[in-house]
């Protein structure tokens, strides 16, 4: 092979290797894909067992309630994730807005962060309303002193269930990279 094929070959390689490493998280870190989290059931965890909507599975034409993380991966370091509540019903959601549960995907399952605190505090939704928290906010409001690592989390709020007669619980699923 003389000195012009294997420069040829070299670029081509890191050509290659650098479409394959590189993503909005930066270079030489592993692509993470919004349908790596579709792997996930509905609810991801045994940690609810009632009704749940949850943000990789919901069909937002047609659902009445349902929390969306403003991105499902986002820099740890740099990015903050914004959990959206969305109110397509017909009728006013009235919940409890601190009553908060996060969870943390590890290799022994889910573990949800402590919870230290909740408070007492009325939020009321009208139809077609939405209403915004930070990820870290939502933390604060369980646990202050809670460390927010790299992983997958889940973060849910229950709302009355504007389709029946008890609560939904919503659920936002998305990876700190």
């Amino acid at each position: 092979m003389n000195r012009r094929e294997l420069l040829v070959a070299t670029c081509a390689s890191m050509a290659g290797l650098a479409g394959c490493s590189n993503d909005a998280t930066g270079p030489g870190t592993s692509t993470i894909t919004p349908t790596l989290l579709s792997k996930y059931d509905c609810p991801p965890h045994d940690s609810y067992s009632g009704a749940a909507v949850c943000s990789h599975t919901v069909e937002t034409g047609s659902a009445s309630a349902y929390l969306l993380p403003s991105q499902t991966t986002v820099d740890a370091s740099t990015g903050t994730v914004e959990l959206t509540l969305h109110n397509k019903s017909s009728t006013e959601l009235e919940f409890n807005l601190y009553q908060w549960s996060i969870m943390m995907k590890s290799s022994a399952g889910w573990n949800p962060i402590e919870k230290r605190s909740s408070g007492n505090g009325q939020l009321t939704l009208s139809p077609g309303e939405t209403h915004t928290w930070t990820f870290r906010e939502v933390v604060d409001f369980i646990n202050e002193e809670a460390t927010v690592d790299t992983g997958t989390y889940t973060a849910g709020i229950s709302v009355p269930n504007p389709d029946g007669s008890d609560w939904r619980r919503c659920i936002a699923l998305f990876r700190l990279v």
